[in-house]
């Protein structure tokens, strides 16, 4: 295969990243030269990628980030350009380097599509994903049709660098565990946020060895997790409150790569929908995962039917629907354990 230059646009979210793992390991080939633009929401999934160039942008761009990015095309002059985030100004550059192989995700929404008609025609090659009707295929799924005519698939993602746990976490975490990750927005709508999240916790799993993570922020939630658990502080490499309950332990300030390894250790996981989701399709791992979200009418729950199907179809995950009845919620999560 003759060698390439290829620049591959991503700067979105981390769940929105990995679900275009795939389809980016295909094309991290020793035989190319690969760029990556990620965005300061999910740079620090950078580690996955040590065979390419990493550069990080905004996940908004303003005008000196679009200069940034058309003054760095013309300069590196890539062979094929990757358009994996579907924002306006990408399908415009094609009109600027005619001699550039561009690709990308174009979609078909219902108030407008991305692009319009005569800048997809000047795209090598497009997928669209259908925001007005079923999917057949999921976005991974036709990212990957992106680079199958032109690339050997790597389907077993080879060329992604997975990460290691830290030695301190590892050393004080048992071998056998259920991870939950709490996210505060999801939480708060089923009644289950703060002191609540940590009754919940002492009424669930048995005797199972229960470890949780939080958003990364400091607020009164992640105090109060940080003052009334056993706690293994991932930045600082310290234990907390090693008397506590022994079977429940909160992991403080874990970063992107080291959450990531935990998914692979976790005997089972719980979360709500998302980015952990992503993580577990990594692995191959079974997750439970956690939705709340009201349908008043015909046309909502077509709309959530269709978003399923850009994202999870073919995933083969576990879903559970939950209210703000917290016994109920217990429940469901400990039926399905």
């Amino acid at each position: 295969m003759i060698k390439k230059k290829v620049l591959i646009l991503k700067n979105d979210r981390g769940g929105d990243l990995l679900n275009s793992i795939s389809c980016i390991s295909t094309l991290l080939t020793k035989n190319n030269d690969v760029t990556i633009y990620l965005s300061n929401f999910n740079f620090g999934f950078n580690f996955l990628f040590k065979n390419a160039k990493i550069k990080k942008i905004n996940y908004d761009l303003n005008i000196i980030n679009k200069l940034v990015i058309f003054f760095h095309i013309l300069i590196n002059k890539y062979d094929e350009i990757f358009i994996l985030t579907p924002k306006n100004f990408y399908y415009y550059l094609p009109l600027f380097f005619k001699k550039t192989k561009f690709f990308g995700i174009t979609v078909d929404g219902l108030k407008r599509n991305r692009p319009q008609k005569y800048l997809k025609n000047l795209l090598y090659k497009y997928v669209t994903i259908n925001r007005k009707k079923i999917n057949d295929k999921s976005s991974s799924e036709l990212q990957n049709e992106l680079v199958n005519n032109d690339y050997k698939s790597d389907k077993f993602l080879s060329n992604i660098s997975k990460p290691e746990l830290k030695k301190f976490i590892k050393e004080n975490i048992p071998n056998r565990f259920i991870f939950i990750q709490y996210k505060e927005n999801f939480y708060e709508k089923i009644n289950l946020s703060g002191k609540n999240f940590s009754h919940f916790l002492n009424l669930m799993g048995g005797n199972e060895n229960i470890i949780f993570s939080s958003d990364i922020e400091l607020n009164s939630t992640n105090t109060f997790f940080y003052e009334n658990h056993r706690v293994i502080d991932c930045e600082k490499d310290i234990l907390k409150n090693i008397n506590y309950k022994r079977n429940i332990t909160y992991l403080h300030n874990i970063d992107s790569e080291n959450l990531f390894a935990l998914i692979e250790k976790s005997h089972k996981i719980i979360s709500p929908h998302g980015l952990i989701t992503h993580m577990c399709k990594f692995y191959n791992k079974s997750s439970i995962n956690l939705f709340n979200f009201k349908i008043r009418n015909n046309d909502e729950l077509k709309h959530q039917k269709i978003a399923f199907s850009e994202w999870y179809k073919n995933m083969n995950i576990k879903f559970l629907f939950l209210d703000n009845n917290i016994n109920r919620t217990i429940k469901k999560i400990n039926k399905n354990l």
